[in-house]
């Protein structure tokens, strides 16, 4: 019996791989074979039926109709940067001139008050005049000493360049009338200063 003797029952031998190997031909015809029939499928290149297609034609038209829309809406945007460019330089303009005048009239504000506070100090300042008491009595005899009148009594003068400082000499709130009263003190103008 030989060595490659097949017992009964036993499945049969498996092939040797001389068999399974592929036949080299087949390596280099299936794709030339696709390429072939690619060619006859495709037209080999572009035809002029297909740009004839009215599908073709569609596309191409559609194309067209975007461009032109897209050329439109960049122009409306350019136009829109230029108009907010215009109107944004407009807006800073009134502000800064708005700034200019706000900035004036505060400087002209500042002047008055300084003025008043000025003319208060000088005010305040000055002597009071004294008035002269006239009686109803009799001429003086010249037995009798003549009568002096009596001094007007002085009111303390005071000036308090704010709020704060009329509260440490514990003069506040501040009416009109007393010592140290203000217009700068009394901002709201009722006739009491540093309520």
């Amino acid at each position: 019996m030989s060595d490659t003797a097949v017992m009964p029952g036993a499945p049969a031998p498996a092939p040797t791989n001389s068999d399974k190997r592929p036949k080299r031909w087949l390596k280099w015809a299936i794709p030339l074979l696709a390429f072939l029939i690619g060619i006859a499928v495709g037209g080999g290149g572009k035809s002029p039926e297909v740009e004839a297609s009215p599908a073709y034609l569609t596309l191409k038209s559609e194309l067209t109709d975007t461009q032109q829309e897209a050329a439109e809406l960049e122009d409306e945007v350019a136009e829109a940067e230029s108009r907010i460019r215009r109107v944004t330089a407009d807006g800073e303009s009134r502000l800064a001139a708005r700034v200019a005048e706000l900035d004036a009239r505060s400087a002209a504000l500042d002047q008055r008050e300084s003025e008043l506070v000025a003319r208060e100090a000088a005010a305040s300042a000055a002597p009071a005049p004294q008035a002269t008491v006239r009686s109803a009595a009799p001429a003086p005899s010249a037995s009798s000493a003549p009568v002096a009148p009596a001094p007007a009594p002085k009111a303390p003068s005071a000036y308090y360049k704010n709020c704060d400082a009329a509260r440490a000499a514990g003069a506040a709130p501040v009416r009109v009338g007393d010592p140290g009263y203000a217009g700068h003190l009394d901002r709201d103008g009722d006739g009491v200063g540093c309520e």
